[in-house]
């Protein structure tokens, strides 16, 4: 149950963001361009991301919504899975691995990110703006998972199964549009 008394009636973050359009607006159209705009970085992958920082912060909520839009985009259980061990690592191509290990140390120790952190994903093939949309993918799911923790969502199947597989399919946008036509 939320721990606000103002959100006992909500399931999750996306009914917050509805509660509040002046607020949650220019996040929400934010998240929409960080996980679903043009990249070298695959949707799919942007997603990972967003699950794997999600483990490392603890966020169960985000955890499960992640991990379901994973499935729906049909990455394999056992990856999904694994996810926040190292032997996920093991199944992935390299230069997501690098991903990976670049937003752990984002995520756990960001004031010791130096040029040799950026060098590695730039050796494994991703290129500067795709360097900048990891980064952005990191930042923005350390921040949502502290919204999500902050206000005490914990979700459940249904409710995660349901929201993966519009974030999926449709991204973002059909909560944008829902926030315009209030």
């Amino acid at each position: 149950m939320p721990y606000l008394t103002s959100q006992n009636n909500m399931k999750g973050i996306a009914d917050a963001f509805l509660r509040d359009p002046d607020l949650y607006h220019p996040l929400l159209e934010y998240i929409n361009q960080v996980m679903t705009r043009e990249s070298q970085v695959s949707i799919p992958e942007r997603e990972m991301i967003a699950a794997y920082v999600s483990v490392l912060n603890g966020c169960d909520f985000c955890v499960g919504v992640h991990h379901q839009t994973l499935e729906a985009f049909g990455i394999a259980q056992s990856v999904i899975d694994q996810l926040g061990r190292d032997t996920a690592f093991e199944v992935l191509e390299e230069r997501m691995t690098a991903a990976l290990y670049f937003a752990e140390k984002l995520t756990q120790d960001p004031h010791h990110i130096r040029h040799d952190d950026i060098q590695q994903l730039l050796d494994q093939g991703w290129t500067e703006q795709a360097v900048e949309d990891i980064t952005n993918v990191v930042s923005l799911f350390s921040c949502v998972n502290r919204l999500v923790d902050a206000m005490g969502f914990t979700g459940d199947q249904g409710y995660f199964e349901r929201i993966g597989s519009m974030l999926a399919t449709q991204g973002y946008q059909p909560l944008i549009d829902r926030l315009r036509k209030q």
